[in-house]
């Protein structure tokens, strides 16, 4: 009896710990996607898109592959990706993919929203192109605030993935708000 008391007890919290986990796989896969095509860029020295895509089974990006701001599927290619995203990494076959991710490897139950940059409102925006010098560019509006969170849960963290007009990329907590906080979004 008090075996089956202590499960009951601790089942809800290793659910929403669970759920936590998704969340921050999800942030730590769109931030670094983001990073690499900054990289990318720099080190190509020419533009280089990272695109939040829309995939239709979890772990698998097929050639639909639409933009998407509702996403946690996300490539990073030379070209613009729309219909290509099954093509294999290639430096010379379009859209000259150098990285892609599906959502679904720890991450399926996610829900993912881009906002403006003070994480307000929802713009749509599924992407961005970094320039030579890692600087995201205006053309396409940037994405600039990818939002986080588990649907199925009112108890657990929401992540937002910021990206700032130099390039930089920042994973931060809106829940934390100590000043000394590092994980505070500021």
């Amino acid at each position: 009896a008090v075996l089956g008391g202590l499960l009951l007890a601790v089942t809800p919290l290793v659910r929403d710990w669970m759920l936590d986990t998704e969340i921050r796989n999800a942030a730590e896969s769109i931030s670094s996607g983001l990073n690499q095509a900054r990289a990318e860029a720099v080190r190509r020295n020419e533009p280089v898109m990272f695109a939040l895509v829309s995939n239709t089974e979890p772990g698998k990006l097929d050639n639909g592959c639409r933009l998407s701001a509702a996403s946690a599927s996300w490539v990073v290619s030379l070209d613009h990706p729309s219909g290509q995203c099954a093509q294999p990494i290639s430096a010379t076959t379009a859209p000259r993919l150098v990285a892609r991710h599906a959502r679904g490897d720890g991450s399926a139950g996610v829900a993912v929203e881009v906002r403006d940059a003070n994480c307000r409102n929802a713009t749509g925006h599924a992407a961005v192109v970094f320039s030579g010098f890692g600087r995201a560019l205006p053309d396409p509006a940037p994405l600039r605030c990818v939002v986080i969170r588990h649907p199925g849960s009112a108890t657990t963290r929401t992540l937002h993935v910021m990206l700032n007009s130099g390039g930089g990329v920042r994973t931060c907590d809106p829940a934390a708000t100590d000043a000394r906080d590092t994980r505070r979004c500021l």
